[in-house]
């Protein structure tokens, strides 16, 4: 959880790079999934009227993004902003970035620049838990081509601000990981899988890649395997 923040800023350029180029060396996709698929599900999403253009990217941005559906699907298409909130390690803590906050919505023990996590706004109009989303659900973000799995950990106090991850969700897409000055304007998408199948119910686990990346892999395929099935030979 944080405030407004002014990020991508010249300032700081030298540790932004370095984290960049950290991040740059585990882009990629994962699982068998490809960005191309997931991206074109998102072209028979249903806008969830209650959520028609009332988020926006940054505090200052005009409100242009909306919530859609898919079958036991949510997604949104947003920036990214970078998230080093949680346990504090030498690049997450108040001098690296002074919006830090040393605990997340989980509330256990996760660093921001080990766990892939993603952040989604409090209360109306997201509804997250309303919409089958709880802590612990996993999502696939796609950009540039590119596909990681994460899991919903943080919920943000700025109303109706929305795209946000870890600092190790970042650097798996090859985005600048500097909390500061790092993150992209996009266009990234969160395509969360709602319901139980979609979430890692232990917190014990939340830190577990291989398991995020196995639930989101396996439910990648039965979006796209029902979207086969639905369309016309």
């Amino acid at each position: 959880m944080q405030p407004f923040r002014f990020h991508r800023a010249a300032a700081g350029l030298s540790a932004g790079l370095i984290l960049l180029l950290a991040g740059a060396a585990h882009a990629g996709t994962e699982g068998e999934v490809t960005a191309a698929q997931l991206l074109a599900l998102t072209q028979h999403g249903m806008l969830i009227p209650e959520t028609k253009n009332q988020f926006r990217a940054d505090a200052e941005a005009p409100k242009n993004i909306s919530l859609f559906r898919l079958t036991n699907a949510v997604f949104w298409t947003a920036d990214m902003d970078i998230d080093s909130d949680g346990r504090e390690t030498p690049l997450c803590n108040k001098s690296r970035d002074p919006w830090h906050q040393n605990e997340l919505s989980c509330g256990t023990d996760i660093a921001a620049d080990e766990t892939s996590y993603f952040v989604i706004p409090l209360g109306r109009p997201a509804n997250a838990k309303q919409r089958g989303i709880e802590i612990g659900q996993v999502a696939a973000i796609i950009y540039s081509n590119q596909v990681v799995y994460a899991v919903f950990l943080d919920e943000c106090g700025v109303k109706g601000v929305i795209g946000e991850a870890s600092i190790a969700t970042a650097r798996r897409l090859g985005v600048d990981a500097d909390p500061k000055t790092g993150g992209t304007d996009g266009p990234v998408t969160y395509l969360v899988f709602t319901g139980a199948s979609g979430r890692i119910a232990d917190p014990k686990e939340y830190g577990n890649h291989a398991l995020a990346v196995a639930i989101g892999v396996r439910r990648a395929k039965e979006l796209v395997a029902q979207s086969a099935a639905a369309s016309p030979n």
